[in-house]
């Protein structure tokens, strides 16, 4: 069995550094996260662990566990 995952983002971004920004503006930098590439060469923040959830960042942003 496959257990192969694909994350999709609600929103992409044209540089990491625009994923950063985008993070902080929204005040979850100090958040466990990491910048995805998607298939068309945009980036995506993605958030890690039940801290994350706790703070409602599966409003704005992917969010694994």
């Amino acid at each position: 069995m496959n257990r192969e995952f694909t994350i999709t983002a609600p929103k992409t971004y044209a540089t990491a550094d625009n994923a950063r920004k985008a993070v902080a503006k929204k005040g979850f930098e100090g958040l466990r996260h990491f910048i995805m590439t998607s298939e068309d060469g945009r980036f995506f923040p993605v958030f890690v662990g039940e801290v994350a959830m706790q703070n409602g960042i599966h409003f704005h942003f992917n969010v694994v566990g």
